[in-house]
């Protein structure tokens, strides 16, 4: 079967009703699982990711990759959200994957970003990033 075929079949079979899966990147464990309980009971599909490594290796090594929206801090251990910017930005296949950022630097949102919420952040604001960049996603 030509790839061409594969890859409309493939699209064909995806559920417009299926949740929306978000790749959570946070290294706080209380922060993480916090926000995976609040995504999940928004009727989203919640993978959490430790570190940017983590979130790099699922992204990568799914085809196509597995993730509608990445929820990314940018100051982690081992790999930084920067860095998974950097990887999302120079991976064609990463592109169309829109990104939230999370973040308590006083930073300007990164290029890369469509937006940026300042921690701490009241819940409802995250809430609210996510229908400005998911309006179809089931919230």
């Amino acid at each position: 079967m030509p790839r061409d075929s594969l890859t409309t079949f493939r699209e064909d079979r995806v559920d417009p009703k299926a949740p929306k899966k978000v790749l959570l990147v946070e290294d706080d464990l209380d922060v993480r699982d916090t926000l995976q309980d609040l995504l999940e009971s928004e009727g989203l599909d919640v993978i959490p990711a430790a570190n940017g490594k983590q979130a790099i290796d699922f992204l990568t090594l799914n085809d196509p990759p597995g993730a509608d929206l990445v929820i990314l801090d940018l100051m982690m251990p081992l790999v930084s959200g920067w860095e998974v910017l950097d990887v999302l930005t120079a991976d064609p296949s990463l592109r169309r994957i829109p990104v939230i950022v999370l973040s308590a630097l006083p930073v300007s949102r990164p290029d890369r970003a469509l937006e940026i919420v300042r921690k701490p952040f009241a819940l409802e604001t995250l809430v609210s990033s996510i229908r400005n960049v998911l309006p179809e996603a089931a919230l």
